[in-house]
């Protein structure tokens, strides 16, 4: 064994001594003494002894550096004359590259053997072909993406965190871990929620429409009107499919700001998008200057057919705040099919709730409840009854809501915090109480953000802002709209300069 060692320690160093002085002996026209050949011989082929091999424990060894050695009668001798001695780089490639090779496929093996136990979710060709190492910080992305989604749903919050930043620096581009962190880190942390979702806006141009929306959802839970109404205003242009949206954004941005300057930059605008919400814009700008009498008549009179869906219901909502609320239902009857049927229904209990018509209400309020309870028709009842408030009705709804026993998941956690804001609105201490209480349990984890919503709807604490706990709600765009209304609260910071930028 020691034997072996040696001469394989002799072979590394002989591949590059002996090839070396073999083409330098190349270089001097292969004249005068060979390197390797023993100089008392001929010199001639297979009677020449080889001087190179005469150290190494198993002498035959040396004809994997040199196959010009053979095996003569007369034992190992040269099998070329002095002159055509000549290196052999080749092998010297050969033996170095599998070598190497072999080295790096052993580590790669062991890379992907330590990174599988761990967990990973990596190939053994991500780790063996250079072409795919990008796979490799992927997968460890993706791996700590899971770890921190199942520490969320065990409630250990400060974990989950901990995993999505690892995820996010692993893999920039891991569009769903970015998120998760901007979207966690909005009450916390609302510089760096807001650096994130402005990092995800501009390295995913696919997926700008949807960062677009989320933020927005961000800053107006937390009350940040000033963010709103610049990043509507952009969007407007820029998400037409969405137009309507942003404009209803931009409309209660700029009420909360009192300052209708975003407004009059947009009308100022010439770009032909813009076109189609001139009307609503001036209309706006009346009613924001105190032009009570102008922004009537404007709502009173014929507007495009073409407008955007937005405009319908803001000329209906519009006329119901000026308390025109006939006036509203006839504007509101005679554009059935402009309005999808749950707008339209919204509108038309605001409208019975603000005329007075309580018998009209309660009969389509009941009829809708009389149905299976869905998401959306809760979402579209507790918006109207944190806006209206109604005993009887919210005790019919309630009684409805439990009976359902809707799943606490995914799909129907905006309902049961909906129906929790509109016990708070109705003063109903028993129900909110009885509400949280089944959140805590329903969760299998203490939700700190349900004691300061009890701690606001039970007045414990005058000077909280509803924006406090709004952000951690998981409610419904249209919830959110109605609380911030009933709830308005100061107006809130101006916007940061570079916040949004595209």
């Amino acid at each position: 064994m020691i034997g072996w060692f040696a001469d394989f320690f002799r072979f590394v160093w002989g591949l590059f001594y002996w090839n070396t002085r073999k083409s330098w002996f190349r270089l001097r026209g292969g004249r005068g003494r060979s390197p390797c050949q023993n100089p008392s011989d001929s010199g001639r082929a297979y009677e020449t002894h080889c001087d190179a091999c005469l150290h190494w424990d198993r002498p035959a060894r040396f004809t994997r550096v040199c196959p010009l050695l053979v095996a003569t009668p007369q034992g190992l001798r040269c099998s070329v004359n002095t002159s055509a001695v000549r290196p052999f780089w080749g092998r010297v490639g050969g033996y170095t590259g599998g070598s190497l090779l072999g080295i790096y496929l052993a580590g790669a093996i062991g890379v992907f053997i330590f990174l599988r136990v761990i967990g990973y979710p990596v190939s053994i060709v991500h780790v063996t072909w250079p072409g795919l190492w990008y796979r490799v910080p992927q997968a460890r992305s993706a791996y700590f993406f899971e770890q921190g989604n199942q520490a969320f749903a065990a409630g250990r919050v400060r974990e989950g965190l901990l995993f999505f930043d690892n995820a996010y620096k692993f893999d920039p581009s891991n569009y769903l871990a970015g998120l998760a962190l901007a979207r966690n880190y909005q009450t916390s942390r609302p510089v760096i929620s807001d650096a994130l979702f402005a990092r995800l806006y501009r390295e995913h141009p696919g997926r700008r429409a949807a960062t677009a929306q989320d933020w927005f959802r961000a800053l107006l839970a937390r009350g940040d009107f000033a963010q709103v109404a610049a990043m509507a205003g952009h969007e407007l242009v820029a998400d037409s499919p969405h137009a309507s949206a942003w404009m209803r954004a931009l409309i209660f941005a700029t009420r909360q700001l009192r300052d209708d300057t975003p407004l009059r930059a947009l009308l100022g605008n010439t770009d032909p998008r813009i076109k189609p919400w001139r009307t609503l814009l001036e209309t706006e700008l009346f009613l924001q200057s105190a032009q009570r009498a102008a922004a009537r008549t404007s709502l009173l009179r014929p507007w495009p057919r073409d407008s955007p869906p937005y405009s319908l219901f803001y000329q209906v909502e519009t006329l119901l705040s000026l308390g025109e609320n006939f006036t509203a239902l006839d504007q509101l009857g005679r554009s059935v099919g402009r309005l999808d049927d749950e707008t339209a229904l919204a509108l038309r209990f605001a409208a019975y709730a603000r005329a007075g018509l309580q018998p009209r209400l309660a009969y389509e309020f009941n009829t809708l409840l009389s149905r299976p309870l869905t998401p959306p028709v809760i979402k579209l009842l507790s918006a109207h009854l944190i806006r209206y408030p109604d005993p009887v009705l919210f005790q019919n709804f309630y009684t409805k809501f439990e009976r359902a026993r809707l799943p606490l998941d995914i799909e129907n956690a905006g309902a049961h915090f909906s129906v929790l804001c509109v016990a708070g609105v109705h003063s109903d201490r028993a129900r909110m109480d009885e509400q949280i209480t089944r959140l805590k349990a329903l969760a299998a984890a203490s939700f700190i953000g349900l004691n300061l919503v009890a701690d606001f709807f039970n007045n414990e604490s005058a000077a909280q802002r509803i924006v406090t706990f709004l952000p951690i709600l998981p409610v419904p765009l249209e919830v959110t709209y109605a609380l911030l209304e009933r709830y308005p609260g100061a107006a809130s910071r101006p916007a940061a300069p570079g916040a949004l930028n595209p």
